[in-house]
C-alpha cells in the first residue's frame, strides 16, 4: 500500500484517509502499541512511587545514566525540546483526515517526517509482531538481569533502549530515508486520536507525559536530595 506526500499529494486542508492494516485502523493500532509501551514503562513508576516493588523504572535508569556521563542531561533536555517542537503542531490539527504536512514538513498519514513528494509505502501487521516479539524479549531480559544481580541497570537499559529503537527510532528512520511506514501513527498523533474521542482522558494522559519528560530532565525532581 503506498500513500502520496507533500506537495504532490493532496492539499492538506483536505488531507488523507488514515492508513489500515489487517483490517484495523491505524487509531486501533496505535491505543495497541502505545497502550503496551506504556504499561511497560508506567507500570515500574507506579510501582516504585507506592513502594511496591524494586523495579529500575526509566527515570531512575536515566537518572542512574546521567550519573555516570552527565551530558547524558543535555541529549535529554535536547530530546524534549525536539519532540515538544513537532508535536505541538501534531496536537493542534485534526488527525482524521491525516494532514500531508505538518509545520511546513511533508509527514506521512500516520505522522511522521517524511521526503518531500516521495511516495510512501505502509509495512504491514510484520513489524507490529516484531514489535511485539521485541518488547516480551526485553521485559524477560530486564526480568531476569534483575534476578540475577538486584542492582544492575542492565536490563533496564536493554528494555527501555528496545522501545525507543522500535517504537521511534526505527519507524522515524524508515520514513525519512527509505519512504515507509509502520502501521501505527506516532506517539502524539495517536493522544490527537484520543483526544476526539475522549478530551479529558487525552488531557490527562497528556499532562502525565509533560510530568515524566520533566522528571527525566531533572531528575529525581520532585523529590529534592538534601
Amino acid at each position: 500500500m503506498t500513500e502520496a506526500v507533500g506537495n504532490g499529494a493532496e492539499p492538506s486542508a483536505a488531507g488523507r484517509a488514515a492508513p489500515t492494516a489487517a483490517g484495523r485502523s491505524a487509531e486501533f493500532w496505535g491505543y495497541l502499541m502505545w497502550g503496551l509501551a506504556g504499561l511497560a514503562i508506567a507500570v515500574p513508576e507506579l510501582a516504585s512511587v507506592f513502594r511496591l516493588a524494586d523495579w529500575p523504572t526509566i527515570s531512575s535508569t536515566i537518572g542512574h545514566l546521567q550519573s555516570q556521563h552527565a551530558w547524558v542531561r543535555l541529549i535529554v533536555v535536547f530530546v524534549i525540546v525536539v519532540l515538544a517542537y513537532y508535536a505541538v503542531p501534531q496536537l493542534t490539527m485534526n488527525p482524521d483526515p491525516a494532514p500531508s504536512t505538518v509545520g511546513g514538513r511533508p509527514v506521512t498519514a500516520n505522522g511522521r517526517i517524511t521526503t518531500n513528494n516521495a511516495p510512501v509505502q505502509l509495512l504491514g501487521v510484520g513489524y507490529l509482531v516484531l514489535a511485539a516479539v521485541v518488547l516480551i524479549f526485553g521485559v524477560l531480559f530486564a526480568a531476569g538481569a534483575r534476578h540475577m544481580d538486584p542492582s544492575t541497570y542492565l536490563g533496564a537499559y536493554v528494555l527501555y533502549g528496545l522501545i525507543a529503537l522500535v517504537w521511534v527510532v526505527i519507524p522515524s528512520v524508515l520514513s525519512l530515508v527509505f519512504s515507509r511506514d509502520v502501521p501505527f501513527p506516532t506517539l502524539f498523533r495517536t493522544i490527537g486520536y484520543l483526544e476526539r474521542r475522549a478530551h479529558p482522558f487525552a488531557a490527562v494522559l497528556l499532562a502525565l507525559l509533560v510530568v515524566l519528560l520533566i522528571h527525566l530532565a531533572f531528575y529525581p525532581w520532585p523529590r529534592v536530595i538534601a
